[in-house]
């Protein structure tokens, strides 16, 4: 199912992949509704079934290594949806946002102390400081809230392939820019700011991730929004609160309307990060809403 990418494109989908469950992993939604469950059958009269399962954006081989019942869900999909497409263009060009390619370096923007703080978390990532100083400042946060990498095969990257190799149409429900998008329109003082935060919390991260690994490993919902409460809690809370908003929220709605037209035509496989699927505003409810009946399998 797994099939190795080159060293540029697994570097810029290691990036991506990044931003995805650092986005997802700090600013849940914590209202639990429905606390227990990965895979949901998504269903309406007169249409075939489809399903929504919720990821994590790890290359742990149990989390790679799919139960059967969601592994036979995505063998029988008539097509495979993800966040975003996770091909070549869109991985060239988040490792080209990611860059400051107007002349500035990072170490002017931070200033010495938090500069010399971040090379040094930075470097333990594999990131010399020569490619520091042109990171944008959030980009540079959003690396340093993941584990170091081995492969760069995670779970999206997994799927993505699978759907390609099998010859299943697959499709996003995001453009690439438009997640981007969400960071690239901070100012400067809010980048600074994040960076700020991910280097503070930087010796807590791994532990941090090896319990929402835990938590999502048991299919837990209401443990891993507990975890993001707790993270919630800890970073600069009007930054925290807009991206809950811009990140979470706003993009649960979008994600929901755009899920139309692939549960309409029947038997899709959708596939999101976890902590998009519980609470009042989550995907879940916002698919009843609509109409359909949500059933857990998983």
């Amino acid at each position: 199912m797994i099939r190795r990418i080159n060293q540029a494109g697994r570097v810029a989908g290691l990036l991506l992949a990044a931003l995805l469950c650092w986005a997802q992993a700090v600013y849940g939604d914590g209202n639990t509704p429905r606390q227990r469950g990965l895979l949901w059958e998504i269903s309406k009269p007169g249409k075939l079934p489809g399903h929504l399962f919720g990821t994590i954006h790890s290359e742990d081989p149990a989390v790679l290594r799919l139960d059967r019942t969601v592994q036979r869900a995505l063998e029988d999909a008539s097509r495979v949806v993800l966040e975003v497409q996770m091909d070549r263009d869109a991985m060239v060009y988040t490792s080209t946002a990611m860059l400051m390619t107007d002349g500035r370096l990072l170490s002017a923007i931070l200033g010495g102390d938090l500069f010399v703080q971040a090379v040094a978390a930075m470097q333990t990532r594999g990131i010399p400081e020569l490619v520091v100083e042109r990171m944008k400042p959030w980009a540079v946060a959003i690396t340093l809230a993941m584990p170091p990498a081995v492969t760069g095969e995670v779970l999206d990257l997994t799927l993505y392939q699978y759907a390609r190799e099998t010859n299943k149409p697959v499709y996003g429900l995001e453009t690439i820019r438009e997640q981007l998008d969400v960071f690239e329109g901070m100012s400067l003082n809010d980048q600074v700011a994040l960076l700020k935060d991910a280097v503070e919390q930087f010796p807590d991260i791994d532990a941090l991730h090896a319990e929402l690994l835990a938590a999502y490993q048991q299919r837990d919902l209401a443990a891993l929004e507990a975890l993001n409460e707790a993270s919630l809690k800890t970073g600069d809370q009007r930054l925290a609160r807009d991206f809950q908003q811009r990140l979470i929220l706003d993009r649960n709605r979008r994600m929901a309307e755009r899920m139309q037209e692939h549960l309409e035509a029947g038997g899709a496989f959708i596939a999101v990060g976890a902590l998009h699927l519980p609470g009042e505003e989550g995907l879940l409810e916002l698919l009843e809403q609509r109409g359909y009946s949500v059933r857990v399998v998983y």
